[in-house]
């Protein structure tokens, strides 16, 4: 069986006959057998109790592809080797269902099941494992991926020759970036020291929207007076006094003088 990349199989669904008061039918996938063509080509009941019945549905080739190698690696590397059975149902006849596909590609079962049909598995027996393995390693090429260089890492030469498709070419030397003029760094790092002062000492950009502490403040632990007077003052901006702090006056500020003096 390991030299041919071709088997003939055939499915046994059982059928559930008003299984809940939503459905008037239920189907669900009890095994895949050979198929030595005795089986014919049409579906034929193989029992049936007027409840449940089981239903052979002959005639399925297993074919390989090079193509569907990623999927059958997939598969075999689950955990559970399985057959993958697809099915819809027939909107004129929905007592029976009608198989789309029967394989062993991961890759195709997911792609049947974006496009609506009910897939289901059944373990793979062994020696089709082993069937599927041994096709699988001579024919299956792991996709290698290219590592990309960030654009943000890339000359505006680099970027250009990218963008233009002629990213492999060689760098002549009329390319070279050419260095920074001593000026220009100069002037760079001015203004930066610029910036710096002016964050650090403009009032402006000192002020706290309340929401942080500051190092001035950290003093400011709440249970001290000076903690607990910017507690209240702060609520009285937001208008989120409660009752017991909308009775009480704010504590006096540090250094201030006392009431009444």
């Amino acid at each position: 069986m390991s030299s041919q990349p071709q088997i003939q199989v055939a499915v046994v669904m059982e059928r559930v006959a008003a299984p809940n008061p939503w459905e008037d039918w239920h189907c669900r996938l009890v095994e895949v057998v050979p198929d030595e063509g005795t089986f014919g080509a049409a579906p034929r009941c193989l029992v049936d109790d007027g409840k449940v019945s089981r239903w052979l549905f002959p005639g399925f080739e297993i074919t390989l592809f090079r193509s569907e190698c990623k999927g059958y690696y997939l598969n075999l590397t689950s955990g559970q080797p399985s057959w993958f059975v697809s099915w819809v149902f027939d909107e004129s006849d929905p007592s029976l269902p009608t198989l789309t596909g029967v394989g062993v590609s991961y890759v195709e079962a997911d792609r049947r099941m974006a496009s609506e049909e009910h897939v289901e598995t059944v373990p793979l027996a062994p020696e089709l494992c082993e069937w599927l393995r041994v096709y699988t390693n001579a024919h299956f090429e792991p996709e290698t991926r290219r590592k990309v260089r960030a654009m943000s890492f890339l000359s505006p030469q680099e970027r250009e020759r990218m963008a233009t498709g002629l990213a492999g070419a060689p760098t002549p030397a009329t390319d070279q970036a050419a260095p920074v003029p001593e000026a220009h760094a100069e002037q760079s790092r001015e203004r930066n020291a610029a910036l710096r002062e002016m964050f650090l000492t403009d009032p402006h950009f000192r002020q706290s929207d309340g929401l942080d502490v500051g190092v001035d403040e950290v003093h400011e632990i709440e249970g001290t007076p000076t903690g607990r007077q910017r507690t209240i003052l702060k609520a009285r901006e937001l208008g989120l006094l409660d009752d017991e702090l909308l009775e009480q006056d704010p504590p006096p500020q540090v250094g201030s003088p006392p009431r009444g003096a």
